[in-house]
């Protein structure tokens, strides 16, 4: 027998679905073509519609309650995870410079002044130019539909062989822009938006980073902590993208360890409009509600700092985790303002991008999940590494939270 929980969700409308495509290829059914989605002008300009709507989670009642055996398996997964990563990506080698010297590609990203797009597009730039890509371009961007169309439409005037798309940008609203550039022969690809199981509609291929794991280590962190006792609040925020695929490997791991009658989980979501306020008095009703909550579990990085602001005004001890990759992320972790994070490397990241539009272009077998790990960070796990760390000659724990490994793996992989 089933029991269902109601979760409480803000769900944003948009003015047309997203259909999700298969093996990383672009949908080309009716659905997907611009013609049925907003006008890049429309989608700018309005503001969602926010709507109050409740989802649930099947739980059953006949599971049993967690047994040590279970628990000490996860403990020894979240305790790996707090190690540096090992470079484990197993394709073939390849050439590089041979698969390379003849590409352009220009990289847009959702918001190329974010610190975490600063930095990911620098090193995209610096090994992509090293590797020897004929050209590098990287518009500038502000996290406007505009300027990201500015990037798309750039990309065709000075003739791309291949868009990078990194971030949580919604493709609905810059549907024609990429149908443009598809429409010049150009190949378009998302990064960082989606795990490995919903590759991005309107895009030709999406690379597939296994975000789904950031989300079952964070589960798993509440569960081994609380001894499966987790009463859990999820905060989200329907303009993400990524969030839902979090939720996934979150999700798979709750209801497989945590039993009816020892948790819960409660959902809070709202839109980036609320982020300052709306999300944060949301939060603390939600904490006054129900005093079991023991852990909140942010699936967007931009809701951590109304999350702890929210803690702080309803005085609650609850603990929380969040997953990102931007210094101020790190920061957050190291400060102990949160418990635990989930972070992955922006450095890694745009290693495998590279790996990725190098085998696309020489029409070489594209792996199925890119090796792009998650390494959990706490307060004492980032002090350790920093005082382990025997050079001092860094700019912020950033630049050494995932160690070189991957960079000595990647030159190898490419023969370089």
């Amino acid at each position: 027998m089933k029991k269902l929980i109601s979760l409480a969700l803000i769900l944003t409308l948009t003015a047309s679905a997203a259909v999700l495509s298969a093996c990383g290829k672009k949908d080309s059914s009716p659905s997907a073509k611009a013609s049925d989605t907003p006008s890049a002008q429309s989608s700018e300009q309005s503001r969602p519609q926010v709507s109050e709507e409740s989802i649930e989670v099947s739980m059953d009642e006949s599971k049993p309650k967690i047994t040590q055996t279970q628990l000490d398996e996860l403990n020894k997964k979240i305790t790996a995870a707090q190690s540096i990563p090992k470079f484990t990506a197993k394709e073939d080698n390849i050439i590089g410079r041979d698969c390379s010297k003849d590409l352009t590609v220009s990289l847009v990203s959702k918001n190329s002044a974010s610190s975490y797009h600063k930095l990911l597009n620098r090193n995209f730039e610096r090994g992509a130019d090293r590797i020897g890509f004929k050209s590098i371009l990287i518009p500038e961007t502000d996290g406007t539909v505009s300027k990201i169309n500015d990037g798309l439409s750039d990309a065709v005037t000075k003739k791309s062989d291949m868009i990078l798309l990194s971030g949580d940008i919604k493709k609905d609203t810059v549907s024609s822009y990429i149908e443009t550039a598809q429409a010049h022969g150009i190949e378009v690809i998302s990064s960082g938006s989606r795990g490995t199981e919903h590759p991005d509609s309107f895009v030709d291929y999406t690379v597939p980073i296994p975000f789904e794991n950031a989300g079952e280590l964070m589960a798993d962190w509440g569960i081994v902590k609380t001894q499966g006792k987790l009463h859990a609040l999820i905060v989200s925020c329907t303009d993400s993208v990524l969030a839902p695929t979090i939720f996934t490997g979150f999700k798979k791991e709750f209801e497989k360890y945590v039993s009816s009658d020892e948790g819960s989980c409660t959902i809070i979501s709202g839109s980036s409009i609320e982020l300052g306020n709306g999300l944060a008095n949301k939060i603390k009703s939600a904490l006054t509600s129900d005093p079991q909550i023991n852990y909140i579990f942010v699936f967007d990085d931009n809701a951590l700092n109304d999350t702890i602001s929210a803690t702080v005004q309803a005085g609650s001890a609850v603990k929380i985790v969040g997953t990102g990759g931007s210094t101020e992320d790190m920061d957050l972790a190291q400060s102990g303002s949160i418990e635990m994070l989930v972070a992955h490397s922006y450095e890694w990241i745009s290693y495998a991008m590279i790996d990725y539009a190098m085998r696309l272009h020489a029409g070489l077998t594209l792996p199925s999940v890119m090796d792009v790990p998650f390494r959990v960070l706490t307060k004492d796990v980032i002090k350790k590494a920093i005082d382990d760390y025997k050079d001092n000659d860094y700019d912020g724990f950033y630049e050494i939270c995932f160690g070189d490994a991957f960079i000595t793996g990647y030159n190898n992989l490419w023969s370089y």
